[in-house]
């Protein structure tokens, strides 16, 4: 009897599985309780912290000084033949050429400032669909700000006037044109005594004139072409000043607003971080099963 009962419990070598006693069953865990009124009290804190900090530096921070001028860079689009990325790349140029020590190299030596430390404050850009070129200069002071801008305004201006390599052309080919018809001229006058005198064969004159002619068509051609490109001083710089340099007003939100409410951002940030932390360690973990050892 006690065999049987022994098979029954011993069925293919495997002890059965014993009932747990009231002592041994596992006890649900309970969860903490972990948004406790000390842990919103210091978030809060937190949050107020960084606000005050950011309105604190707002106040500390030195205030910042720009001044902002346009410039006007006309373009012929007849000359760009109809290609955008051609206006671009003259507008990136000019934008290069504001920054570049041809034109700032004289204004840090004149204030005796490195060269990287004017190039810093000085920015330049395209204002979005249009052809305007947007100066901003920083500096300590209003004033600073101003006779900083001033001076690269005046050398860009300076540069950007001056004549390229086929308008010098074009004008000595137009002053020698001048020249020629000028002489042409004279002779004409000194020609036409002679041959009313009959010294001078009035083929002589007749050539002359001729040659004349010519020589002020030439200079009616070289006119045209100045006038056509636009590189005289006739037709003005392609680059001119829109808005004269001034001083940007003070922001319509305070500096304090805006310094505070990024400090109370990042204390909130901050806060969240340790709220989510503890949130995660009072999650209770579930029990671990016991193993059961299998017996041969």
């Amino acid at each position: 009897m006690a065999y049987e009962e022994r098979g029954s419990v011993m069925q293919g070598g495997i002890p059965p599985q014993r009932a747990a006693g009231p002592t041994e069953r596992p006890t649900p865990a309970r969860r903490r309780r972990w948004l406790t009124p000390g842990l919103v009290l210091l978030t809060l804190t937190i949050i107020l912290l960084g606000a005050a900090a950011g309105g604190v530096s707002a106040q500390v921070l030195p205030k910042p000084h720009v001044a902002r001028a346009e410039i006007l860079y006309a373009i012929d689009v007849s000359q760009q033949g109809g290609d955008p990325f051609r206006q671009d790349r003259q507008l990136s140029t000019q934008l290069v050429l504001l920054q570049n020590r041809a034109v700032l190299g004289p204004i840090a030596q004149k204030q005796g400032r490195l060269f990287a430390d004017l190039e810093r404050d000085v920015d330049a850009s395209v204002v979005q669909n249009s052809t305007v070129i947007q100066i901003e200069a920083n500096g300590d002071s209003d004033e600073a700000a101003l006779q900083t801008l001033q001076a690269v305004v005046d050398g860009y201006l300076a540069i950007a006037g001056q004549p390229t390599a086929m308008s010098r052309n074009l004008g000595t080919l137009l002053e020698q044109a001048r020249q020629n018809t000028a002489a042409l001229n004279t002779r004409e006058q000194q020609l036409i005594p002679e041959v009313l005198a009959g010294k001078t064969p009035q083929a002589t004159l007749d050539d002359t004139r001729t040659q004349r002619n010519a020589s002020l068509e030439f200079e009616k051609a070289i006119q045209a072409r100045i006038n056509e490109v636009g590189l005289t001083g006739q037709a003005g710089s392609a680059a001119q000043l829109l808005t004269a340099p001034y001083v940007l007003p003070e922001p319509a939100i305070p500096r304090w607003a805006t310094y505070g409410a990024l400090g109370a951002l990042i204390g909130t940030i901050v806060a969240g971080l340790m709220l989510f932390a503890g949130a995660m360690s009072a999650t209770p973990r579930p029990p671990k099963t016991p193993r059961t050892t299998l017996s041969s």
